[in-house]
């Protein structure tokens, strides 16, 4: 028993993600002063609060919706779309970089047909004039725009393997208002149907107001016959030399001149205008045409209307004249001609009948839900420390390990975006203490009630910065509620009234007043939810640090 857990599934879920992006506060920790081993259980998690160094909240605008990065290639065969197929991580899509087009940019296309497996050789080049943005290329190769991502977008929040959708959706799934298009409708048997035929000609005469044309056949057409109604229920499409411009009909009437060589068909309806009379207003008199089997499109939607194009007695692709509204499901079929022109059943002849199939497009449209669309399942967080945030955190020593922390909490009157977790105390005894020795305080039994790590010593301030100095000792009841804005945290083991000893045993003394000698972290430790985790080899930090954390997170 098969069983299916939907992309629409985890794209909700992203969005659903996102959207609690937008209500709680997310931030980037970075944590303890050597690697460690993470691993998803409460200690580890604990651990990595327990050793923080410092963080940064991450904007909201540095909250990305991210897709694989594809970028469009010479030699390449990209998956065409079909909603009969599971598109998740495959190359349906492309992004033509700078060196490919003329925009300067980044832009994504979305691969409608492929002409039957071809390798791509010309990509698509944005156009602006372009009204439904479909894009038909040299190789044969049919892409719909999707959207740009602007060279500072790229730059910023690409992380490898993936590049944003910009702008960031809404994360509310977006209500269509129409449904789905024939998109296109695909040839299952191109190389195999047989028995079908095209018949060229042109107007020699003004089309009659009532759907009459007076026509004759070129030279490079199969014969016309000269049985009455040998065309009728087939399509006849007549263009425009002048101006390109195209209709369609289905003949009602068809009777061929043997002594002058010219015809008098009928048509009803223009059916690309949807006008319930025939209209031969668009055609002019010196219009081409070519007679082809009638296709008929048969579904729950409206207006969806194509031809076949014949090649070598083969129907070898369809075109999509007017892609209709509406649909959910529909079928298609090419109509055998009559007189006696096409019979498939009968075993002794060649032809074979085309089997074609719609593809319907997605809800809306291509381009209306990109998330769904692109099957986006991947989100990003983008954090950075800048030189100006150097400032407020240890620009000296190094860090093993990185994460996500949802809702973290702070001082009732921190308002800024960075925080130094470290304790700063002001003592004339600085020299006592080396960067990463341990530092411990001692009760009036002998027993160690504080311990922590010198992160740094800034012999100019005679201030030593301490880290890491949570652990299995008891929070003192005064320290917190003491140096906190809010006066109630009791989220520390410092205590106030006690001198630290260095690894040998010396005494150093906080200066006094000590409450003023002493700067508490404006993190209330330990808080917020640890959602991601990762360690490496030790990184150094200086004055010229300047780090981005890209985190790229799959549901």
């Amino acid at each position: 028993m098969a069983e299916i857990l939907s992309n629409s599934f985890k794209t909700d879920v992203t969005r659903l993600f996102i959207d609690d992006l937008a209500n709680n506060d997310y931030y980037v920790f970075v944590s303890g002063i050597d690697t460690f081993s993470p691993e998803d259980s409460q200690a580890s998690k604990t651990e990595f609060l327990e050793k923080t160094l410092f963080g940064k909240k991450i904007l909201q605008n540095d909250i990305h919706f991210m897709i694989k990065y594809y970028p469009w290639q010479v030699g390449q065969v990209y998956v065409e779309y079909d909603d009969t197929v599971n598109l998740a991580d495959q190359r349906f899509y492309a992004v033509v970089g700078p060196n490919d087009n003329d925009t300067g940019d980044y832009r994504v296309f979305k691969c409608l047909n492929n002409n039957n497996g071809t390798a791509a050789t010309t990509p698509p080049n944005y156009d602006a004039t372009n009204t439904n943005q479909i894009y038909i290329t040299a190789d044969g190769y049919v892409w719909k725009y999707m959207y740009v991502i602007s060279t500072l977008e790229f730059d910023a929040y690409n992380a490898i393997g993936y590049v944003p959708i910009t702008p960031t959706p809404s994360p509310n799934n977006p209500v269509p208002t129409t449904l789905s298009t024939v998109s296109d409708i695909i040839v299952e048997n191109a190389d195999d149907n047989f028995g079908y035929e095209e018949y060229l000609g042109g107007l020699i005469a003004s089309p009659y107001s009532s759907g009459v044309m007076i026509v004759t056949p070129f030279t490079n057409s199969p014969d016309w016959s000269a049985v009455t109604n040998y065309f009728t229920g087939q399509y006849i499409y007549t263009t425009n030399p002048s101006n390109g411009v195209s209709c369609l009909f289905q003949i009602t009437y068809y009777n061929f001149n043997e002594n002058t060589g010219n015809a008098e068909i009928r048509v009803g309806a223009e059916l690309l205008s949807g006008l319930a009379t025939p209209d031969l207003t668009g055609v002019q008199s010196n219009a081409n045409f070519k007679i082809i089997p009638r296709l008929d499109i048969i579904g729950d939607g409206t207006g969806a209307i194509a031809i076949p194009n014949v090649v070598n007695n083969r129907i070898s692709s369809i075109t999509v004249l007017a892609e209709g509204s509406g649909y959910t499901n529909a079928t298609a079929a090419i109509i055998d001609p009559g007189s006696n022109q096409f019979l498939p059943e009968d075993e002794t002849t060649t032809d074979v009948r085309a089997l074609i199939r719609p593809r319907l497009s997605p809800p809306g449209g291509h381009g209306f839900n990109l998330l769904d669309e692109l099957r986006c399942k991947h989100f990003s967080f983008y954090g950075y420390i800048t030189a100006d945030d150097n400032t407020q955190i240890g620009d000296v020593n190094t860090y093993g390990g990185v994460g996500i922390v949802r809702s973290p909490e702070f001082d009732d009157n921190f308002t800024d975006l960075v925080f130094d977790n470290r304790i700063a105390v002001v003592t004339d005894d600085y020299s006592k203490v080396t960067a990463n020795s341990t530092i411990i305080q001692v009760n009036s039994s002998n027993e160690t009630v504080f311990s922590g790590k010198v992160h740094e010593v800034d012999a100019s301030a005679n201030t030593v910065y301490i880290a890491e100095y949570l652990g299995p000792y008891p929070n003192n009841a005064n320290t917190g509620p003491v140096l906190h804005d809010n006066n109630t945290t009791n989220d520390v083991p410092l205590d106030l009234t006690l001198p630290f000893r260095n690894e040998t045993g010396q005494t150093l003394n906080i200066n006094n007043p000590v409450t003023t000698n002493v700067t508490l972290s404006n993190y209330m430790q330990k808080t917020g939810e640890v959602y991601f985790m990762e360690n490496f080899f030790p990184l150094a930090r200086t004055d010229l640090s300047r780090e981005e954390f890209k985190f790229v997170l799959e549901f």
